[in-house]
């Protein structure tokens, strides 16, 4: 039934978003102040710059003024880095990605984030080889929730939308991967947990929770 199977990154094959979260809580919580979870939810998935709401601006409009922004992207990086670097690949994704490769699915990457921090991280978790079409924001003129990402995906391999399985963990990345034509499962991580992913066909709590073979099974 499906002859593809296309992943997101951020949150759903690494979590990225929980460290990017805890990184600015401690931000917030050295000028004594606290990150509005909430606000900070919203954004998620989205392409950069495409987020209207942005916690630098948020955070001066709660001390009154400027800030140092060169330093406070330093501080962010420094710890959201070493958080990240403790991150291993999430649950079920590799036993999926290798079922897909023995299988004959086409493996396919449709990211809102930049080409250069997917290379950076596929290649140090070592799976980069593992996909044969990455789509980037680099490659779009609209990230998600608009379909593109996944359209063109989907065109790279020949093959129509309906033919394809998306695996996302927000709502702006189901959003997008239902826009497209594609049946999509939802893994939310600790931070998209609470957000509605019920346009998602199918929510599991993680990967390994179901075999691609099952899903695949008529």
């Amino acid at each position: 039934m499906y002859r593809a199977l296309v992943f997101d990154f951020d949150g759903t094959i690494l979590d990225t978003e929980t460290p990017e979260f805890s990184a600015w809580e401690t931000i917030y919580q050295h000028y004594g102040h606290t990150i509005p979870r909430a606000s900070w939810l919203a954004t998620i998935g989205l392409a950069p710059g495409e987020a209207t709401w942005d916690p630098h601006h948020h955070l001066e409009e709660l001390t009154g003024g400027p800030l140092d922004r060169e330093r406070l992207r330093a501080h962010r990086r420094e710890v959201f880095h070493a958080a990240l670097s403790q991150e291993p690949v999430r649950p079920g994704v590799l036993a999926w990605l290798e079922t897909a490769e023995r299988v004959g699915l086409r493996r396919g990457l449709a990211s809102s984030s930049p080409r250069s921090w997917l290379d950076l991280h596929l290649g140090r978790l070592g799976l980069l080889p593992r996909f044969e079409a990455i789509y980037s924001s680099d490659d779009v003129v609209r990230g998600k929730p608009d379909p593109e990402l996944y359209l063109k995906t989907a065109a790279h391999f020949g093959l129509r939308p309906e033919q394809c399985l998306a695996v996302e963990d927000s709502p702006n990345g189901v959003r997008a991967a239902k826009a497209a034509g594609y049946y999509c499962i939802a893994t939310p991580n600790p931070m998209t947990s609470a957000l509605d992913l019920s346009l998602a066909d199918r929510i599991v709590p993680s990967l390994d929770h179901v075999s691609l073979e099952a899903l695949l099974t008529p």
